[in-house]
This record gives C-alpha cells, structure tokens and sequence, in this order.
C-alpha cells in the first residue's frame, strides 16, 4: 500500500529551510546553487515532486551537478553516484560542527569544483588540500595547478594520496607559487615530449619512464644537447638490435666528450664519417681487401690525411703497390710511414722511389759459410713481409 499527496497538493505544502542555512550559507552561493538546493530539499520533503531538476530550472544535468558539488563541499549534501544523479542532505548540525569548508577557503573550493566537475573532493579530501597551504605552504594558484597537473597525469579519478606526494615534492623542491607552478609543468611536459619522441622513433607506443626522463633532463639540462641533437643521434643506434635509452646515454656521452652537442655538429660528424668510410672502402678496393675497414684503420687513414697531410691519391698508389701483399693494409702504412720519413708528398715522388728501390741489385752470398750447414738467403721481400708480420701483431691490425 503507497499513500502520497499528488503533486497538485504538494505545491501546496511547505519546505522548510533552517535559519542557519539562510544566514550561513546562502550569502556566499550563487542563484544557481540555491535554486538547486532549494529545489532538490522540496523533493526530499515532497517525494511526489521527483521530476528532473535541470528540466524544472531550465539548465544542463551538468549545471545541476557542479551546483550539487558545492553543496557537498560544504557539507550540506552527499553525491552518492554521479550516473545517474544521486544526493542525500545532511543535517545541517553536521557541517555546522566542522565538517564543511573554512569559510577562507570558499573561493578555493568554488574553482576546485569547477576544476573537477563532476568529481568533487569529500571533506577529508579537502583537509588534504588544506595541508598543502598551511604545511607545504602552497599558494591557491600553485594547489589548483597541482590538481590539474596531476588530473592529467593519472585521470580525473586521481587519488588524494598520489596529489599530496606531488605536493610534498613541489614543497621541497620550492615550488610553491603559480608561477614556479607552471614553470615546473612546462618542464615537466618539455621532457615527456622529448622522451616521448625518443620512443616513438623506435615504435614505440608507451609512456617514458621517470628514468627515462630524467636522463632526457640530464641530456638538455647538464650536457647542453638541444631535442634537436639527440633525434639526430638516434641513427647511430642503428646498428643495435635494441636501442634504448642506456645505448643513447653512453652514444650521447662521447659526442659530449667530442663537443657535438648540437644537431648540426652531429650533422656535420656524421658527413665526415660518411666520406671516410667511402674513401677506406675505396682503398680498401685497390689493395684487394674485401672486408670493411675497421674504426681503428679509419682512424690511421684520418691520421695519414690530415696529420700526415698527404694527398688521397698517394694513399691509393700505396694502396696498389700492396695488392697482393700478405696483410696489404700493413704494407700500406709500411709505404706511407717511409714516405713521410722521407718527406715524399706526391704520387711522382713515390714512383721515383720505388723505382729506385727496385733497380737496386740484389744481395751477393756469403763466402766462406761453413760446409756442415745449408745457408738460406733473406731476401728484400722476405725481410718486408717479416717485418710486415710483426707489425701486425704488435699493432693488432
């Protein structure tokens, strides 16, 4: 069995609201916000009144809950589900013994509702937040960014507990104003993005870690590597089967050493590795290597270039006059090493000596050896291909 008034003799009825809410509350809210309580208090005296508020007050279901979520922050009312809408009242005593905000946080609690609308922040959420001001000694602009910050972050279900260690690490960190607030975000942000790039050049569709962030920080902020300079770094991992941000630390470690910090430096670096590598791969050729040149005999043909100063067409007759040799390559820096010796620069001066050295008469036998053993000459060639061995294990080459 129901009994109930109709809703004809429900309007008739009376609502009634408590002096302390008319006196205490109703100064600081907004028409909206007392429409909507007041609206919402008839239908918990009058249940035959229960059509949609938002509808009897000609506003959005959204308006309606952000104005709930005021109520709830001062503890007049509990949102107990969101979808579908649902509000129990409280007594009015309850808040007037300390559950509801400080009267000098009202302002901040009005734009935390705006902020996380539809979520809003219980009471002991809120004497969280509060401890943020008055223990980490956060200013309002400062708690309001750290929420959204943090919002962003891990959602907007975000818990209480995760907000307050970034607060307590914005504390000891001094970031308690807005603006050291936004400056911490903007950097925070540089170095995901950056980090997140770094990922997504290697495919991959993850967040960076905070290890990983930090060695981008280290990256730009210590070493002085510009986003720029370490995306054009990135090739040099290629020859990694799995590139990851330890093998770009140490990569970027020794362009550091070499004072490539920018990306047209490494630009530059990696034009002149390019054209050694042609130019080796090209001697290599005409002494009749087929494997590549190491980095260490790049380095000894760098060497003969620049410090040596000598031109790429005397490295490349040397390198014919060792084809055929046992180690070519150790006969080439054989030839060049003499050369520079003897002060020879060009290919015609080189000819000449190898000329030279080829019209000179071979070594007369020795007289007087003893019967008993059988002597065996060294020959020219013998002693360049002894020596040519033993220069090639001490150089390791």
């Amino acid at each position: 069995m129901t009994c109930r008034f109709s809703s004809d003799a429900a309007r008739r009825e009376f609502t009634p609201v408590d002096n302390a809410f008319i006196s205490e509350y109703l100064p600081s809210a907004t028409g909206l916000q007392l429409q909507v309580y007041l609206y919402g208090l008839m239908q918990c005296y009058q249940p035959g009144m229960d059509g949609a508020i938002a509808d009897a007050l000609g506003v959005s279901q959204g308006a309606v809950a952000e104005a709930f979520c005021h109520w709830q922050t001062q503890g007049l009312v509990r949102i107990v589900s969101e979808k579908p809408l649902i509000v129990e009242y409280l007594p009015l005593q309850e808040a007037a013994a300390g559950s509801a905000a400080p009267q000098k946080y009202g302002g901040l609690v009005a734009r935390l509702n705006t902020l996380t609308a539809p979520r809003q922040f219980g009471m002991q959420e809120l004497r969280h937040i509060y401890d943020w001001i008055e223990v980490y000694g956060l200013e309002e602009g400062a708690v309001l960014e750290l929420v959204a910050y943090c919002m962003e972050q891990k959602g907007r279900r975000v818990s209480i507990n995760y907000m307050s260690a970034v607060a307590q690490g914005w504390a000891e960190d001094n970031i308690r104003t807005f603006e050291a607030a936004r400056a911490a975000i903007e950097a925070y942000s540089l170095r995901r993005h950056g980090a997140t790039a770094i990922l997504r050049q290697w495919n991959k569709r993850r967040r960076p870690t905070q290890d990983e962030m930090a060695l981008y920080e280290k990256w730009t902020g210590e070493w002085g590597f510009s986003d720029e300079a370490i995306l054009a770094a990135l090739p040099r991992l290629t020859v990694s089967g799995s590139p990851n941000f330890t093998y770009l630390d140490e990569l970027l470690s020794a362009l550091r050493d070499q004072r490539l910090t920018e990306a047209s430096d490494i630009a530059d670096d990696d034009e002149k590795t390019a054209q050694e590598r042609a130019f080796a791969k090209l001697l290599f050729a005409r002494a009749g290597k087929v494997e590549p040149a190491t980095r260490t005999q790049r380095a000894q043909i760098a060497m003969y270039l620049t410090e040596y100063a000598m031109p790429r067409e005397l490295l490349l007759f040397a390198a014919e006059l060792s084809r055929g040799a046992n180690e070519p390559f150790g006969r080439i820096k054989l030839l060049l090493n003499d050369w520079h010796n003897r002060g020879i620069s060009t290919v015609a001066e080189a000819e000449a000596l190898e000329a030279e050295k080829r019209q000179k008469p071979a070594p007369q036998k020795r007289r007087g050896a003893a019967k008993d053993y059988a002597q065996r000459q060294i020959s020219d060639a013998d002693f360049e291909n002894l020596f040519l061995d033993l220069n090639q294990e001490i150089g390791g080459e």
